[in-house]
């Protein structure tokens, strides 16, 4: 049975990522720039959505934590996730995010990611948060620093066979922060 899960920022709406949003995901990883980092620009179709991608979305619905969509004034503008790390040997909860183009750079990757952090710290009682990115990306490394991680190494990604950089964060080392509302 899913778990609810929502969390709402200064202009941020995150709620559970569900098959509904398939429309949205898949035309997200049309943008070649958004999938640059992640694909060399080629985009995910609909059928590996359906077949692969969001069955593997949806499998923490019966958790805490999960994929969530993003929203800013009712309009899609990406997905966030707080899910069980890809990291070798590690068992930390993973933060990540994918936002469209049109919202780059306007800082609703950081507040999307430090809720995500907080919720993790707060709510869940998880000492640690981990992130990984293409090390040529710096815009996302960017986010995740200002999101309280630091660099910790590199690793061989399990599903897209390229050295990522791995972020962490533990609870100890974030000051408290106002508390987003739900």
């Amino acid at each position: 049975m899913p778990v609810p899960l929502e969390l709402r920022t200064d202009r941020l709406h995150l709620r559970r990522l569900t098959a509904e949003h398939l429309p949205d995901l898949v035309e997200l990883d049309s943008d070649p720039e958004v999938m640059r980092y992640i694909s060399g620009g080629e985009g995910n179709t609909r059928e590996r959505y359906e077949q692969e991608l969001l069955p593997r979305m949806t499998a923490w619905d019966d958790q805490p934590y999960g994929f969530l969509a993003a929203y800013e004034d009712e309009a899609f503008v990406g997905w966030f996730h707080l899910r069980p790390t890809v990291a070798p040997g590690q068992t930390c909860l993973e933060l990540g995010f994918r936002l469209r183009r049109a919202a780059w750079g306007r800082g609703l990757a950081t507040e999307g990611g430090r809720a995500l952090v907080r919720y993790a710290f707060e709510d869940l009682d998880e000492p640690t948060v981990d992130a990984c990115c293409d090390p040529l990306n710096a815009a996302s490394m960017h986010v995740l620093e200002k999101c309280g991680m630091w660099r910790v190494g590199t690793f061989i990604h399990p599903r897209v066979p390229i050295e990522v950089v791995r972020y962490m964060v533990e609870r100890d080392a974030v000051a408290p922060a106002p508390r987003s509302r739900r």
